[in-house]
């Protein structure tokens, strides 16, 4: 219910912005929700903080996982909370990082995996529709360090992945995680890698004009 709600407030809110006279790029309309929390207008100011972190603004995504988990702005939910923080944390937010592990205690074991899922979920899409190599970068990150179920074999696929696709920084990353890897097993995922990479970029759907 209380999602539902949410998604009714963002409507709206999101219509009348559509139909103003000024559309404001994000970096005024993030100082535009912080504006209204400073006011204490935090039902305002999550709503824009939730559209910012749903296009991956580091730092509505920080804000987004405190109101969460405070409870301001919108009804306290510690499994939003812990998958704002875990996105926030895969920006490198030491903040974020910090924060994990006391809302995973806060969380049964269903909800930790329930949230492990859409985390994967976002950054594939991502990845998918978005041709986001960063987001590659990501989940080779989240499999390596974050992931409750931690796999260095998917670590090692997406860190290919994302090299490949231009995130150069991944390269010791990648090659360290092959380290604990049998060699058998490096040149399947290496096979793996290549028909992802072959599937994004001459088999997806692309927009038709």
């Amino acid at each position: 219910m209380k999602f539902f709600l949410v998604i009714i407030f963002v409507y709206f809110f999101c219509f009348n912005l559509l139909h103003s006279d000024e559309i404001p790029d994000d970096e005024n309309y993030y100082k535009k929700g912080i504006e209204l929390y400073e006011n204490a207008d935090f039902d305002e100011s999550f709503v824009i903080f939730f559209n910012l972190a749903k296009k991956g603004n580091k730092d509505a995504l920080f804000n987004l996982s405190n109101m969460y988990r405070e409870g301001v702005g919108t009804v306290q939910d510690f499994s939003q909370a812990l998958k704002y923080t875990w996105l926030c944390a895969l920006n490198g937010n030491k903040k974020c990082i910090k924060k994990i592990k006391k809302l995973k205690e806060n969380l049964n074991e269903n909800d930790v995996k329930s949230i492990t899922m859409e985390v994967i979920d976002i950054l594939e899409n991502d990845f998918s529709e978005n041709k986001n190599p960063i987001s590659a970068f990501k989940l080779g990150y989240w499999f390596e360090n974050f992931s409750p179920e931690i796999d260095l074999e998917k670590a090692y696929l997406w860190y290919s992945v994302s090299v490949s696709g231009g995130v150069y920084k991944a390269m010791k990353m990648r090659d360290k995680v092959a380290e604990s890897l049998e060699k058998d097993k490096i040149s399947k995922i290496q096979l793996e890698a290549n028909e992802i990479l072959t599937r994004e970029k001459y088999f997806s759907k692309k927009e038709v004009k």
